[in-house]
């Protein structure tokens, strides 16, 4: 494994940057370094802490952290098609190796999945984005029908055609594609629930080999609800001053220069309830609260009365979910994307209102796979991973200047004496009049300026003229950099499984990924 260092990646906002690095302007927001030391310290106040509880748990796993028996390393997704992005392996695959850190260092610690079964937007859990010869395609069902759709995903039915999604996904391929990946990932999704599916890729790309499988929490799971409607409670009697912390806290990151990642209605409190088959959220007008999309509204005590009794189920928004976690399991450590440490920052503060011990934020591991056609067509260009992270047109650009070194070398000394020129007149030309001095020097940073840009152009273009690398570079950055992002954000772990086989693509990921390297880990396949 290489890593690159993170100011070279393109898209990490500056709190998940900061929070990697240990940036001081970041630590005022988010105190803890993610490093062994926090997290065992913080073990130990968190279990301390923590209420255990005997609920009627998915898995043995899941019991035991329940009961405060281990502590709990949870990271999270969307029940997405086949797993999400490729980056819900990488964040399991961290949490299980930050698990066995501390075990083996004595602090007994178990890694938990927390699938948000419940959120209710179809649309971004359907999308299934896969290479083709052509680039980037979404496979996903058409948008529009499920644009409004309120019903917690995890339990509706896939409703889409599992074996044209594989056939796609292996349409590319230069070779069969890997059997035990076709006859698994189908198997996982025909005739499933999103959560089924979800949770049969999960344990089917993590086991094998004798190993058990990462427990995966349902959001959704009713069984739940009960431990968690004294904390709906609480938002909604003291909603006032849940608003009140997050709209200071709010100001104080923007004031920071960093944008808030859920900017909410007003009127919204932080919090939905499940009404039969519906997630709404809810609203207060005049000191009542509604359902929003619902005529009526209700008192506060109402809203508790029905979450009491189990007529409505309290369902958590992104601010308050992590607090809906550590009232459930005894949460150590959360591994995070870019996102959603933005949205921890948020909510930061309300862990001191609800009594709750943080758990200590790790950032996600950020991957770029990198397959044996990549790197050989990489070596052949005399470019890097580093490279295409610059896009094609500076992949270009660099190969471009090796071939016409000469050439760019005579214009720069072209470039040089223009300047040069320019300047040996400048003694007369303000002879003439002192006022010109800022029209020579505007005149020789525009010159300057226009020779770099004709170097750029000339380097560009004579990488363009070969027609096979420019399709090389574009097929590159099509693998590494799709669309401009990390192709661990874009494509599932589908292709990358029915390419290379469950063991080269896990076994690579567990060999070699770092939990706690803040650069971007180029992992050969």
């Amino acid at each position: 494994m290489t890593a690159i260092p993170l100011s070279r990646v393109p898209g990490i906002p500056a709190l998940a940057r900061g929070l990697a690095t240990g940036d001081p302007d970041v630590r005022a927001f988010l105190p803890d370094r993610p490093d062994p030391k926090a997290i065992r310290t913080r073990a130990r106040e968190v279990r301390a802490a923590f209420v255990p509880r005997a609920g009627t748990e998915a898995s043995p796993a899941l019991a035991s952290l329940a009961r405060g028996e281990r502590a709990a390393i949870l990271t999270g997704q969307q029940a997405g098609l086949f797993g999400g992005p490729l980056l819900t392996l990488v964040k399991a695959l961290a949490a299980e190796k930050l698990a066995a850190e501390l075990d083996a260092a004595g602090t007994p610690a178990g890694a938990a999945f927390w699938c948000a079964s419940e959120d209710h937007d179809l649309v971004e859990v359907t999308r299934l984005v896969l290479p083709t010869p052509e680039g980037p395609k979404d496979f996903g069902p058409e948008a529009g029908p499920l644009a409004g759709n309120h019903r917690p995903v995890g339990r509706l039915p896939i409703g889409v055609d599992v074996g044209a999604l594989v056939a796609a996904a292996a349409a590319g391929l230069a070779q069969p594609p890997d059997e035990e990946a076709v006859a698994a990932l189908t198997a996982a999704h025909r005739d499933a629930t999103f959560f089924d599916a979800f949770s049969a890729t999960l344990a089917w790309l993590l086991g094998g080999e004798g190993r058990e499988a990462m427990p995966v929490v349902d959001a959704a799971s009713a069984a739940d609800k009960t431990f968690l409607v004294p904390l709906a409670s609480r938002i909604v009697r003291e909603r006032a001053e849940v608003k009140r912390i997050l709209g200071e806290r709010g100001a104080a990151l923007e004031a920071a220069g960093h944008p808030l990642q859920v900017k909410s209605d007003p009127a919204a409190l932080p919090l939905f309830a499940r009404v039969g088959e519906d997630r709404l959220l809810l609203v207060e007008s005049g000191g009542r609260l509604a359902l929003k999309g619902r005529d009526g509204s209700f008192e506060a005590e109402d809203v508790v009365s029905r979450f009491a009794g189990g007529d409505w189920l309290p369902s958590f928004s992104a601010l308050t979910r992590p607090l809906a976690a550590s009232t459930l399991y005894p949460v150590v450590a959360t591994i995070l994307g870019p996102a959603e440490i933005a949205y921890w920052a948020q909510a930061w503060p309300l862990f001191a209102w609800a009594g709750l011990v943080p758990p200590v934020l790790v950032p996600r591991p950020l991957v770029a796979l990198l397959s044996p056609s990549a790197k050989r067509g990489l070596e052949k260009l005399s470019l890097s991973v580093a490279d295409v992270l610059e896009g094609p047109e500076a992949m270009l650009r660099k190969k471009g200047s090796g071939e016409v070194r000469t050439l760019l070398a005579r214009l720069s000394a072209v470039g040089d004496d223009a300047v040069r020129n320019l300047l040996s007149l400048r003694p007369d030309l303000l002879g003439v009049d002192p006022s010109l001095e800022k029209a020579v020097e505007t005149t020789r940073e525009k010159t300057a300026f226009a020779f770099e840009k004709l170097a750029e152009k000339t380097a560009s273009a004579a990488g363009r003229a070969d027609e096979r690398t420019a399709a090389q570079v574009a097929r590159l950055a099509e693998e590494i950099l799709p669309r401009g992002t990390l192709a661990e954000r874009v494509y599932p772990a589908l292709p990358y499984a029915l390419r290379f086989g469950r063991g080269a693509l896990v076994g690579a990921l567990r060999r070699e990924l770092k939990w706690n390297e803040p650069g971007l880990q180029v992992i050969e396949l």
